[in-house]
């Protein structure tokens, strides 16, 4: 059967904290001395010293004192114990492990180096002659640079002390000096033309009313003398050949003479109703067509005098857009040249301000650049977790040995709580 383990005390981790400062100190010292070596270059030299460590004894003599006075105070004979066996016999022991809390709680004594400081590195550089009167010459410009920039000052303070009038204001909202749009009440079109719709047919041929009206008498007038002498000798004629008026044969001849007669008179009547109703046609044709004649030139004469009141009034109109362009392109041009001096006149103003500006900017110190160096970084050795990793694997240890005794335990337990409920004599041969 295993025997229980107890469990591994807890480290002093304040102490292995404290030692793990003194080493991470240690570590940053050499990191530091690695880190910075001396340094020689075109334009100098740039060395690294370390001052003297100095001992905080005061304080080391305190702790010292205090860290006495409870050891002193821890009496091992206290720590002795009495004891009495299974045969009833007694002993004394020395109980170690109360002994060692008590010298853990007591601390440990201080240590010489925790009261140590670092010594303080100093860097110093040196130039060359060179590059120091080059710095020289630099720094006495810097310097009047710096004059300058106090009377650069005192100009911007007496500009800023005058209130900014601009040398113009004026901006250009409304323009004149251009024609007024023409009024076009004042080109108003023709839109009634006296035009003639009818015709005055009082000079005009007489319609033929009754025969022998008009040009059928003039007809007449020509062919009665043939006819009243064509009737004389008609009636000699029928006299010479021996017609009597009352006979048949007279009769006859007679009514074919007055037959012939009346379509002499009635073809005159035809023709003269045709003369006259082509007289008649021919004036009323001349009638219209003096009426058209003068409805045309009627009609032109407005359309001339519309198209001439539409170029008048075009004109105007295009006089009137040249005049407001003109006008128009004054007002921007005034307003532009306006902008303008009112950026020269800001452009003074800022003049000071811009000179300082570059006086407070120019030329700067320019130090020597020394080359670089690759710093070196020394780790410090991990005491504090090496600390918790030990403790932590005997804790462990020690759990997992007790859990194997008790569940060793366990098994015997049931063992026997077995034996007690079976028959007699069922585990004889196991506990004998």
């Amino acid at each position: 059967m295993g025997k229980s383990i107890s469990t591994p005390p807890v480290p002093d981790y304040l102490a292995a904290a404290k030692e793990q400062g003194k080493q991470n100190l240690e570590a940053a010292q050499t990191s530091s001395r690695l880190s910075n070596p001396n340094m020689v270059t075109p334009f100098g030299t740039q060395t690294i010293t370390y001052g003297q460590p100095t001992f905080d004894e005061a304080r080391y003599n305190t702790d010292l004192a205090n860290y006495q006075q409870k050891a002193k105070n821890i009496n091992r004979n206290a720590f002795y114990q009495s004891g009495t066996t299974d045969e009833g016999n007694k002993y004394n022991y020395f109980d170690d492990a109360a002994y060692q809390d008590a010298l853990k709680a007591a601390g440990k004594a201080p240590d010489r180096s925790a009261y140590t400081s670092v010594g303080t590195p100093t860097v110093t550089q040196q130039l060359t002659p060179t590059a120091q009167a080059t710095l020289d010459a630099q720094q006495r410009v810097q310097q009047r640079l710096a004059q300058l920039g106090g009377t650069a000052m005192d100009n911007v303070a007496a500009t800023l002390a005058t209130p900014f009038v601009p040398t113009t204001t004026e901006i250009k909202h409304d323009f004149g000096g251009y024609k007024d749009v023409p009024d076009a009440a004042n080109f108003m079109a023709k839109t009634e033309v006296p035009l003639q719709y009818g015709i005055d047919t009082s000079g005009v041929a007489a319609m033929p009313i009754n025969a022998g009206t008009n040009a059928q008498n003039l007809i007449l007038q020509r062919l009665n003398p043939t006819i009243q002498a064509g009737d004389v000798s008609f009636r000699q004629q029928l006299a010479n050949q021996g017609l009597t008026p009352g006979t048949e044969a007279y009769d006859k001849a007679l009514r074919n003479r007055e037959m012939s007669k009346n379509d002499l008179y009635n073809q005159a009547a035809l023709q003269g109703i045709n003369l006259d109703m082509a007289a008649r046609n021919q004036s009323v044709n001349e009638l219209l067509n003096l009426g058209t004649f003068g409805n045309q030139a009627q009609l032109a004469g407005a359309g001339l005098f519309n198209t001439a009141t539409g170029q008048n009034f075009n004109q105007g109109i295009t006089g009137q857009s040249l005049g407001y362009n003109q006008a128009l392109n004054k007002a921007q041009f005034q307003n532009t040249a306006q902008q303008q001096q009112l950026a020269q006149d800001l452009a003074l103003r800022s003049q000071p301000l811009q000179e300082l500006a570059a006086i407070m900017g120019g030329s700067q110190i320019q130090l020597p650049q020394f080359s670089g160096y690759q710093p070196v970084n020394v780790a410090a050795a991990p005491t504090f977790g090496a600390t918790q990793a030990q403790y932590q694997g005997q804790l462990g240890a020690a759990n997992a040995q007790n859990a194997a005794n008790a569940q060793t335990m366990q098994g015997l337990f049931g063992l026997g709580a077995a034996s007690l409920m079976s028959p007699a004599g069922t585990f004889k041969g196991l506990f004998g």
